[in-house]
Protein backbone atom coordinates (compact mmCIF):
# COMPACT_ATOMS: atom_id res chain seq x y z
CA UNK A 1 0.00 0.00 0.00
CA UNK A 2 2.52 2.26 0.87
CA UNK A 3 4.60 1.46 -2.47
CA UNK A 4 1.06 2.16 -4.05
CA UNK A 5 1.01 5.66 -2.73
CA UNK A 6 4.73 6.75 -3.17
CA UNK A 7 4.26 5.74 -6.99
CA UNK A 8 0.73 8.00 -6.96
CA UNK A 9 2.74 10.41 -4.89
CA UNK A 10 5.81 10.64 -7.82
CA UNK A 11 3.52 10.53 -10.84
CA UNK A 12 1.69 13.67 -9.67
CA UNK A 13 4.90 15.28 -9.01
CA UNK A 14 5.97 14.61 -12.60
CA UNK A 15 2.98 15.80 -14.31
CA UNK A 16 2.60 18.97 -11.80
CA UNK A 17 6.30 19.97 -13.11
CA UNK A 18 5.41 19.39 -16.64
CA UNK A 19 2.69 21.02 -16.24
CA UNK A 20 4.56 24.37 -14.63
CA UNK A 21 7.26 23.89 -17.52
CA UNK A 22 4.91 24.79 -19.95
CA UNK A 23 6.94 27.79 -21.34
CA UNK A 24 10.16 25.66 -22.09
CA UNK A 25 11.03 22.91 -24.22
CA UNK A 26 11.72 19.21 -23.27
CA UNK A 27 15.19 20.36 -23.08
CA UNK A 28 14.40 23.42 -20.70
CA UNK A 29 14.82 26.03 -23.04
CA UNK A 30 12.94 29.18 -23.12
CA UNK A 31 10.27 29.06 -25.94
CA UNK A 32 8.47 32.22 -24.48
CA UNK A 33 9.32 35.78 -24.78
CA UNK A 34 8.37 39.21 -23.75
CA UNK A 35 9.64 42.05 -25.37
CA UNK A 36 9.17 45.92 -24.35
CA UNK A 37 9.19 48.26 -27.13
CA UNK A 38 7.70 51.96 -27.59
CA UNK A 39 4.33 51.95 -29.85
CA UNK A 40 5.10 52.65 -33.40
CA UNK A 41 7.95 51.50 -35.58
CA UNK A 42 9.81 49.08 -33.65
CA UNK A 43 6.79 47.75 -31.96
CA UNK A 44 5.27 47.25 -35.66
CA UNK A 45 8.59 45.49 -36.89
CA UNK A 46 8.80 42.85 -34.16
CA UNK A 47 4.54 41.76 -35.01
CA UNK A 48 5.34 41.77 -39.16
CA UNK A 49 8.73 40.94 -39.32
CA UNK A 50 10.20 39.20 -36.56
CA UNK A 51 7.81 37.49 -34.72
CA UNK A 52 6.72 35.47 -37.89
CA UNK A 53 10.46 34.23 -38.07
CA UNK A 54 10.66 33.41 -34.41
CA UNK A 55 7.03 31.19 -34.64
CA UNK A 56 8.33 28.96 -37.44
CA UNK A 57 11.15 28.23 -34.61
CA UNK A 58 8.56 27.37 -32.32
CA UNK A 59 8.93 30.52 -30.15
CA UNK A 60 5.70 32.24 -28.74
CA UNK A 61 6.46 36.18 -28.71
CA UNK A 62 4.43 38.73 -26.43
CA UNK A 63 5.10 42.72 -26.87
CA UNK A 64 4.77 45.39 -23.81
CA UNK A 65 4.30 48.32 -24.92
CA UNK A 66 5.82 51.34 -22.93
CA UNK A 67 5.04 54.94 -23.31
CA UNK A 68 8.35 56.41 -21.92
CA UNK A 69 12.01 55.88 -22.39
CA UNK A 70 12.49 54.76 -18.10
CA UNK A 71 10.06 51.71 -17.38
CA UNK A 72 11.45 49.46 -20.13
CA UNK A 73 14.89 49.17 -18.70
CA UNK A 74 13.61 48.83 -15.51
CA UNK A 75 11.45 46.34 -16.74
CA UNK A 76 14.08 44.35 -18.07
CA UNK A 77 16.60 44.62 -15.49
CA UNK A 78 14.01 43.38 -12.74
CA UNK A 79 13.39 40.62 -15.14
CA UNK A 80 10.12 41.53 -15.95
CA UNK A 81 10.21 41.40 -19.87
CA UNK A 82 13.01 39.29 -21.45
CA UNK A 83 13.86 42.18 -23.96
CA UNK A 84 13.54 45.43 -24.49
CA UNK A 85 13.64 47.69 -28.14
CA UNK A 86 13.42 51.51 -27.74
CA UNK A 87 16.83 53.30 -27.60
CA UNK A 88 20.44 54.01 -28.54
CA UNK A 89 23.63 52.82 -27.39
CA UNK A 90 24.08 56.36 -26.41
CA UNK A 91 21.23 56.59 -23.97
CA UNK A 92 21.75 53.33 -22.77
CA UNK A 93 25.18 53.68 -21.42
CA UNK A 94 24.00 57.25 -19.83
CA UNK A 95 21.12 54.76 -18.18
CA UNK A 96 23.09 52.13 -17.28
CA UNK A 97 25.64 54.63 -15.28
CA UNK A 98 22.93 56.38 -13.65
CA UNK A 99 20.63 53.73 -12.33
CA UNK A 100 23.74 51.35 -11.69
CA UNK A 101 22.39 48.47 -14.00
CA UNK A 102 24.78 46.50 -16.41
CA UNK A 103 22.29 46.11 -19.46
CA UNK A 104 23.67 45.50 -23.01
CA UNK A 105 23.42 46.15 -26.42
CA UNK A 106 24.59 43.64 -28.86
CA UNK A 107 23.48 45.14 -32.24
CA UNK A 108 20.63 47.60 -34.04
CA UNK A 109 17.58 47.54 -35.64
CA UNK A 110 16.87 49.43 -38.84
CA UNK A 111 16.09 52.75 -37.28
CA UNK A 112 13.73 56.29 -38.12
CA UNK A 113 15.77 58.67 -37.77
CA UNK A 114 14.88 62.17 -35.69
CA UNK A 115 14.18 64.74 -37.71
CA UNK A 116 12.76 68.55 -37.43
CA UNK A 117 9.61 69.17 -38.11
CA UNK A 118 6.95 72.42 -38.60
CA UNK A 119 3.45 72.30 -38.95
CA UNK A 120 4.44 76.17 -40.27
CA UNK A 121 7.35 76.50 -42.04
CA UNK A 122 9.16 74.38 -44.70
CA UNK A 123 12.68 75.37 -44.45
CA UNK A 124 15.57 76.03 -42.41
CA UNK A 125 15.69 79.67 -44.22
CA UNK A 126 12.06 80.27 -42.03
CA UNK A 127 14.39 80.44 -38.59
CA UNK A 128 14.24 83.86 -37.75
CA UNK A 129 15.05 85.77 -34.55
CA UNK A 130 13.27 84.18 -31.61
CA UNK A 131 12.27 81.12 -33.71
CA UNK A 132 10.29 78.73 -30.92
CA UNK A 133 11.67 75.34 -31.48
CA UNK A 134 11.06 72.09 -29.43
CA UNK A 135 13.79 69.48 -28.65
CA UNK A 136 13.44 65.91 -26.41
CA UNK A 137 14.18 66.80 -22.89
CA UNK A 138 15.86 63.33 -22.29
CA UNK A 139 19.81 64.17 -22.45
CA UNK A 140 20.66 62.05 -25.14
CA UNK A 141 18.42 63.38 -28.03
CA UNK A 142 18.63 67.04 -26.53
CA UNK A 143 22.51 66.56 -27.43
CA UNK A 144 21.36 65.49 -30.99
CA UNK A 145 18.68 68.28 -31.69
CA UNK A 146 21.08 70.84 -30.48
CA UNK A 147 24.43 69.08 -32.38
CA UNK A 148 21.78 69.41 -35.71
CA UNK A 149 21.20 73.01 -34.70
CA UNK A 150 24.84 73.86 -34.92
CA UNK A 151 25.27 71.81 -38.00
CA UNK A 152 22.79 73.87 -39.28
CA UNK A 153 25.25 76.91 -38.02
CA UNK A 154 22.49 78.35 -35.86
CA UNK A 155 23.81 77.96 -32.88
CA UNK A 156 27.83 77.65 -31.65
CA UNK A 157 28.19 75.02 -29.04
CA UNK A 158 31.24 75.29 -26.37
CA UNK A 159 34.07 72.61 -28.00
CA UNK A 160 34.67 71.60 -24.42
CA UNK A 161 30.84 69.97 -23.89
CA UNK A 162 30.60 66.31 -24.31
CA UNK A 163 29.26 65.54 -27.33
CA UNK A 164 26.27 63.41 -26.22
CA UNK A 165 25.30 65.06 -23.20
CA UNK A 166 25.23 68.62 -24.34
CA UNK A 167 22.68 70.70 -23.21
CA UNK A 168 21.45 74.67 -23.55
CA UNK A 169 23.86 75.81 -21.17
CA UNK A 170 26.57 74.45 -23.32
CA UNK A 171 25.18 76.98 -25.89
CA UNK A 172 27.76 79.22 -26.15
CA UNK A 173 26.72 81.56 -29.06
CA UNK A 174 22.66 81.90 -30.07
CA UNK A 175 22.68 84.87 -33.01
CA UNK A 176 18.72 84.36 -33.51
CA UNK A 177 17.81 84.32 -29.52
CA UNK A 178 16.22 80.76 -30.75
CA UNK A 179 13.65 79.64 -27.80
CA UNK A 180 14.32 76.38 -27.40
CA UNK A 181 12.23 74.38 -25.33
CA UNK A 182 12.87 70.81 -24.01
CA UNK A 183 9.59 68.72 -23.54
CA UNK A 184 8.99 64.95 -23.01
CA UNK A 185 9.81 62.73 -26.24
CA UNK A 186 6.59 61.21 -26.77
CA UNK A 187 5.05 65.01 -26.54
CA UNK A 188 7.25 66.65 -29.09
CA UNK A 189 4.57 65.77 -31.82
CA UNK A 190 2.15 67.55 -30.23
CA UNK A 191 4.31 70.26 -29.39
CA UNK A 192 4.11 71.16 -33.40
CA UNK A 193 1.12 73.63 -32.75
CA UNK A 194 2.69 75.93 -29.69
CA UNK A 195 6.36 76.24 -31.66
CA UNK A 196 7.78 77.46 -35.17
CA UNK A 197 10.03 73.80 -35.04
CA UNK A 198 9.95 70.25 -32.97
CA UNK A 199 12.67 67.88 -33.26
CA UNK A 200 10.98 64.29 -33.20
CA UNK A 201 12.52 60.70 -32.59
CA UNK A 202 11.52 58.90 -35.05
CA UNK A 203 9.23 56.62 -33.48
CA UNK A 204 6.86 59.07 -32.14
CA UNK A 205 7.36 61.03 -35.65
CA UNK A 206 5.82 57.78 -37.21
CA UNK A 207 3.29 57.47 -34.48
CA UNK A 208 1.57 60.37 -34.65
CA UNK A 209 1.37 59.91 -38.41
CA UNK A 210 4.01 61.99 -39.65
CA UNK A 211 6.04 61.16 -42.73
CA UNK A 212 9.80 60.90 -42.61
CA UNK A 213 10.06 62.62 -46.11
CA UNK A 214 7.78 65.51 -44.28
CA UNK A 215 10.36 66.87 -42.05
CA UNK A 216 12.20 70.00 -42.83
CA UNK A 217 15.57 68.28 -42.20
CA UNK A 218 16.62 64.51 -41.13
CA UNK A 219 19.73 63.65 -39.19
CA UNK A 220 22.34 61.32 -41.07
CA UNK A 221 22.43 59.03 -38.28
CA UNK A 222 25.70 57.72 -36.96
CA UNK A 223 25.66 53.93 -35.91
CA UNK A 224 25.86 54.63 -31.99
CA UNK A 225 22.24 56.55 -32.01
CA UNK A 226 20.51 53.54 -33.78
CA UNK A 227 17.91 51.86 -31.84
CA UNK A 228 19.04 48.42 -30.19
CA UNK A 229 18.07 45.65 -29.15
CA UNK A 230 19.09 45.36 -25.64
CA UNK A 231 19.27 42.26 -22.91
CA UNK A 232 20.44 41.35 -19.93
CA UNK A 233 23.87 40.67 -19.97
CA UNK A 234 23.82 36.71 -19.00
CA UNK A 235 21.10 36.30 -21.43
CA UNK A 236 22.89 37.45 -24.63
CA UNK A 237 24.12 34.10 -25.47
CA UNK A 238 20.87 32.15 -24.18
CA UNK A 239 18.79 30.61 -27.01
CA UNK A 240 15.77 32.78 -27.15
CA UNK A 241 18.19 35.95 -27.48
CA UNK A 242 20.17 34.05 -30.79
CA UNK A 243 16.97 32.90 -32.17
CA UNK A 244 15.55 37.21 -31.90
CA UNK A 245 19.27 38.19 -33.57
CA UNK A 246 18.73 35.69 -36.27
CA UNK A 247 15.55 36.86 -36.96
CA UNK A 248 16.76 40.10 -37.23
CA UNK A 249 19.66 39.21 -39.12
CA UNK A 250 18.21 37.11 -41.93
CA UNK A 251 17.30 37.75 -45.90
CA UNK A 252 13.37 37.49 -44.79
CA UNK A 253 13.67 40.72 -42.53
CA UNK A 254 15.91 42.38 -44.90
CA UNK A 255 12.83 41.92 -47.34
CA UNK A 256 10.79 43.16 -44.89
CA UNK A 257 12.86 46.37 -44.27
CA UNK A 258 13.25 47.46 -47.75
CA UNK A 259 8.92 47.15 -48.83
CA UNK A 260 8.14 48.37 -45.20
CA UNK A 261 10.91 50.91 -43.96
CA UNK A 262 11.54 53.29 -46.82
CA UNK A 263 13.40 56.02 -45.05
CA UNK A 264 15.22 54.35 -42.30
CA UNK A 265 18.84 54.23 -41.52
CA UNK A 266 20.11 49.83 -42.17
CA UNK A 267 22.04 48.74 -39.49
CA UNK A 268 25.48 47.53 -40.82
CA UNK A 269 24.75 43.91 -41.23
CA UNK A 270 21.80 44.74 -43.49
CA UNK A 271 24.09 47.60 -45.61
CA UNK A 272 26.66 44.34 -45.72
CA UNK A 273 23.87 42.03 -47.46
CA UNK A 274 23.29 44.31 -49.64
CA UNK A 275 27.03 45.22 -50.69
CA UNK A 276 26.99 48.51 -49.26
Amino acid sequence: MKKTLLYITLILSLFVLGACGGTSSASGEKKEITIGATAGPYSDQLKEGVIPILEKEGYKVKIVEFNDYIQPNIALNEGEIDANLFQNRNYLKQFNKDHDMDLVAPYAVPTAPIGLYSEKHTSLDDIKEGTTIATPNDPTNLARSLNMLEDFGLIKINEDAEPTTVSEKDIIDNKLNLKIKPVDPAQTPRSLGDTDFAFINGNYALASGLKLDEAVEIEKTPESYLIYVTLRKEDVDKPFAKALEKAYRSDEFLDYTNKNAKGYVKPPYQLGKEGK
